[in-house]
């Protein structure tokens, strides 16, 4: 099973060393959405969150195989 990276730029800067085994990229996708939205959650409990901040995921070669902005984790509505 391939093994997925997962570096957060958020208000630090975390590089993922252990990783996470998962099926495939859309596993994959998933874990970072998820990720994304349980940093969102501690920055709203501070009082702000920001849209910009990011998740790469990186293969077992190192390559980015995919970014997940904040933005993508949430729908917004008014």
């Amino acid at each position: 099973m391939p093994r997925y990276f997962f570096h957060v730029y958020d208000d630090v800067i975390a590089e993922d060393e252990e990783g996470a085994e998962l099926p495939n990229l859309a596993a994959a996708r998933l874990n970072a959405l998820r990720g994304a939205r349980d940093l969102i959650g501690e920055q709203v409990r501070r009082g702000y969150f920001v849209l910009s901040h990011w998740i790469d995921v990186v293969d077992e070669q190192g390559e980015k195989v995919l970014t997940i902005t904040f933005r993508d984790a949430v729908d917004i509505k008014e």
